[in-house]
C-alpha cells in the first residue's frame, strides 16, 4: 500500500531535494566582491550574475536523489529492496552533504581564488533542504524494516 508513512517521509525528502535545487547554498564572499553559490553555478552577485565556475555536480547530485526517492515509494511490494534504495540513498546524501559543504568551499573555491581571503556564508534553507531528507530518509528506512519485521512475524505465525 502506498498510503503507508514511510511513504509520507520518500515524498518529502523528494520534495526537499527538488526545492534544494533552486535555493541558493550560500554567499562567497572574497575581496573583489560577493558571489552567489548554487547547486549549479558560483555567479557574482548580481541580478543576471556572470558564472564564474560551474558546481552542477551538487544540483546533479540533488536531482539524482529526488528521483531516487520518489522512486522508492513504488516499490512497497518489495520491502527488503526498498530499505537497500533508501540505505543507497543516505550514503549518496552524505556524499552530496561532502561535496557541497567541504569539497567546493575548502578545495575548490580557494583554487579559483588563490591569493584572496574567501568566507562561505551558509544559506540557512538552502543548507536546511539538504540535512533535512537525510532525517527523512533515515526514518523512512527505519519504518520500512519496522513493517518487513511484522510481515516476517505474521507469515511464522500461519
Amino acid at each position: 500500500m502506498i498510503q503507508r508513512v514511510q511513504s509520507l517521509f520518500l515524498l518529502g525528502a523528494a520534495l526537499c531535494f527538488g526545492f534544494a535545487c533552486f535555493v541558493p547554498i550560500g554567499t562567497f564572499s572574497a575581496v573583489e566582491m560577493p558571489y552567489i553559490y548554487t547547486s549549479w553555478m558560483l555567479k557574482t552577485d548580481i541580478v543576471n550574475g556572470i558564472a564564474i565556475q560551474e558546481t552542477f555536480y551538487v544540483g546533479l547530485l540533488q536531482v539524482i536523489l529526488a528521483g531516487i526517492s520518489f522512486a522508492a515509494i513504488f516499490f512497497f511490494k518489495n520491502r527488503p529492496l526498498q530499505s537497500k534504495i533508501c540505505t543507497a540513498a543516505i550514503v549518496i546524501n552524505f556524499v552530496l552533504l561532502g561535496l557541497m559543504l567541504f569539497v567546493y568551499p575548502d578545495r575548490i573555491f580557494p583554487q579559483r581564488f588563490p591569493a584572496q581571503e574567501i568566507v562561505v556564508n551558509f544559506n540557512v534553507l538552502g543548507a536546511f533542504l539538504s540535512i533535512a531528507p537525510l532525517a527523512l530518509l533515515y526514518l523512512a528506512n527505519k519504518f520500512i524494516t519496522k513493517d518487513e519485521k511484522k510481515v516476517r512475524a505474521a507469515d511464522r505465525l500461519r
